[in-house]
């Protein structure tokens, strides 16, 4: 089980809070909100300075599949995101981009109405990776990826699944047995008083 560590602030937050617990994450997330920000460039600017660490580009890839990946892909990133309800053709494209450079779709599947449905949809179209995702504007609502999750792990046994949306330390013992393959933190690192402490909590955790 990886841990993702999503970053959504400014370039040079993100690499103070590297600097702190770059050893305990797997996968370092250019979040959306940093992409805006700063541009595919950022990509570049955090390999130089930690190369061993996996990225993930967060592009929320909706429509020009293989030319919004490819850009990514030729940045250094080795995963990206593409959204569950783009076109087939979109996630086609994306596919295609992601076998010319040896890398790989993270499918996004925030507001997806038809969760499991289109799962098996993207499954045919040979996605092998898919994120059950809350969205941000919705946590101070209560919602959780808990019950999608949920879903997908007992319908797709051996499905290779992500979870985000506001997990942290307090709700993980949610997330752990049904055994996603990435976990996806974000504040609960990037915005704890104390966050290399926090980060190995959740990477005991998720050891444990």
């Amino acid at each position: 089980m990886k841990l993702q560590l999503a970053l959504d602030g400014s370039l040079q937050d993100g690499l103070a809070i590297l600097d702190l617990v770059a050893d305990k994450i797997d996968i370092l997330e250019i979040g959306t909100p940093l992409l805006f920000q700063e541009g595919i460039r950022a990509a570049s600017a955090l390999h130089a300075q930690f190369p061993d660490l996996t990225l993930l580009a967060d592009l929320k890839i909706v429509d020009a599949g293989q030319a919004e990946a490819s850009i990514a892909f030729e940045a250094g990133c080795d995963y990206v995101t593409v959204l569950g309800f783009a076109s087939d053709a979109t996630v086609e494209g994306a596919l295609q981009a992601s076998r010319d450079f040896g890398s790989t779709i993270m499918v996004d599947m925030l507001q997806v109405p038809d969760l499991l449905s289109r799962t098996r949809e993207l499954t045919t179209l040979g996605c092998q990776l898919f994120c059950v995702h809350t969205a941000y504007d919705l946590h101070t609502s209560g919602a959780t990826p808990f019950a999608e999750l949920s879903q997908l792990r007992h319908a797709l046994p051996h499905a290779a699944l992500a979870v985000a949306g506001g997990i942290g330390p307090h709700n993980l013992s949610h997330v752990l047995p049904l055994q996603p393959e990435i976990v996806v933190v974000g504040g609960a690192i990037t915005q704890a008083v104390d966050p290399r402490q926090a980060a190995i909590a959740i990477r005991e955790q998720i050891d444990s």
